[in-house]
């Protein structure tokens, strides 16, 4: 959905022998905490429990994974990895802890966007500052799919605050009154895939607005996946899209895509399906070449 992001560009810091990120050098976790650095540049904010299962999940079993991915209760959460490596990016000023009424999440501050700039790590030019207190609850919700559908099924997505991001910097300038923005991007040469996460049913109106936009504006072959997150949302979502004859919306719930990790099936209301399929984990594309999606592009190649 399109929506005002904060964000900021930082300018080059310069970091002495004992600054910044240094410290965590006699530390020994530089490694892993470059890889934290480079978690929270993607998703933006995240919880301690989304940081150990992506960064910290190599040897777990994809069940506890996915509990931490959508911040379910786990024991030694102050003797685990992630906390340990946070703790000292901290203390280096590299990442911020914001407290909320119902979480706590981490995001990174100037310096450490500044010293990922500096190393030649960043992949998005800017970052994010902060996220209303009443989108938490989102916010969480689609990190915890976007972490299944690219950590798990290794699948490249992209996040709305990427492609919002990367669109101000987008050759000959971007057009962002023009863009459609869903939470989540997969990037398919044969089928691409738009994803909305929906903790509550929309007035018919707005539906029809946003699926008259996704017509002319998706790619070729590309189709919405909707997530539902309330009772009976699969039927409200699928009982609209016959209304207003959306063929391309296609509706899971959020139970049925954290039991089977992501490959659940997406049913359409002419009776279709889809699934993501699992795929061998490979590294991503430079996210500095991927264009804005704009309504009318439908025949110029898709969001990668």
């Amino acid at each position: 959905m399109t929506k005002r992001m904060d964000i900021l560009v930082p300018k080059e810091e310069s970091f002495g022998h004992e600054t910044g990120f240094e410290r965590l050098i006699k530390a020994d976790v530089r490694r892993a905490g470059r890889e934290v650095l480079k978690a929270l540049e993607k998703w933006g904010m995240m919880s301690q429990a989304q940081v150990e299962g992506l960064v910290f999940g190599g040897k777990m079993t994809e069940e506890k994974r996915v509990n931490l991915f959508f911040n379910g209760a786990y024991a030694g959460k102050f003797d685990a990895p992630g906390y340990k490596v946070l703790k000292r990016l901290r203390a280096a000023e590299m990442v911020r802890l914001h407290g909320f009424a119902n979480a706590s999440l981490y995001a990174l501050t100037g310096r450490g966007h500044a010293y990922m700039i500096q190393q030649d790590i960043s992949q998005i030019p800017g970052r994010r500052l902060s996220v209303a207190p009443s989108m938490v609850p989102h916010e969480m919700l689609v990190g915890g799919i976007g972490l299944v559908i690219s950590a798990l099924l290794g699948l490249p997505v992209s996040t709305e605050f990427e492609r919002y991001v990367r669109s101000r910097y987008a050759k000959g300038g971007a057009r962002l009154n023009g863009m459609l923005l869903p939470d989540l991007w997969i990037s398919d040469d044969a089928q691409p895939k738009a994803v909305e996460v929906e903790r509550t049913m929309k007035d018919f109106e707005r539906y029809r607005r946003l699926w008259t936009d996704y017509r002319t504006g998706l790619p070729r072959n590309a189709v919405v996946l909707y997530i539902t997150a309330w009772p009976n949302g699969q039927e409200a979502i699928l009982s609209r899209a016959r209304e207003l004859l959306m063929d391309f919306i296609y509706v899971s719930s959020i139970e049925d895509f954290q039991k089977s990790m992501g490959t659940c099936p997406f049913v359409g209301y002419l009776g279709g399906e889809i699934r993501l399929e699992k795929r061998p984990i490979a590294r991503s594309h430079h996210p500095y070449q991927t264009p804005g999606l704009e309504r009318g592009n439908a025949l110029r190649g898709e969001l990668r």
